[in-house]
């Protein structure tokens, strides 16, 4: 009896940290996305759901040094175990395969499991993200 019970935490565990991630969804003004740059912490990626069609697409965007940039919450290698990155101690980690990348060297995109990067501009106080260009991530997620 209580190996089963072992067993079944173990498999509950390992079910858990398999799921994918759900993050607050974007502010979508029918034709893009528009997420205030107030709300940009500097050195903390913020994760943020688009849906298309009931899809969440994932993204995060990095505010450093003033300059913002985005990327798909999908890696070049293991997207197509639709898990995402999660933040480890100023790194992005795969969870799928535990690569990880400090948020400096982020901007170099070097490597195979690197996050995907998203198209974005900063307009006035907003970081705007047009829909066409988060739905070309829709193949990742």
């Amino acid at each position: 009896m209580k190996r089963i019970s072992i067993l079944l935490g173990i498999i509950l565990l390992l079910s858990a940290c398999s799921k994918k991630p759900v993050y607050p969804e974007a502010p979508f003004d029918g034709s893009s996305l528009r997420i205030e740059l107030a709300a940009l912490p500097e050195n903390k990626p913020v994760f943020f759901t688009f849906y298309s069609n009931k899809l969440g697409i994932n993204f995060f965007l990095l505010k450093q040094n003033g300059n913002i940039e985005s990327y798909f919450d999908a890696c070049g290698k293991c997207f197509n175990r639709k898990l995402g990155f999660r933040l480890t101690d100023n790194r992005v980690v795969c969870r799928a395969c535990d690569v990880s990348y400090h948020l400096d060297d982020l901007k170099d995109g070097i490597g195979s499991c690197y996050p995907i990067k998203l198209k974005g501009r900063v307009e006035g106080k907003t970081f705007v993200i047009d829909k066409k260009d988060v739905l070309e991530g829709e193949r990742f997620f």
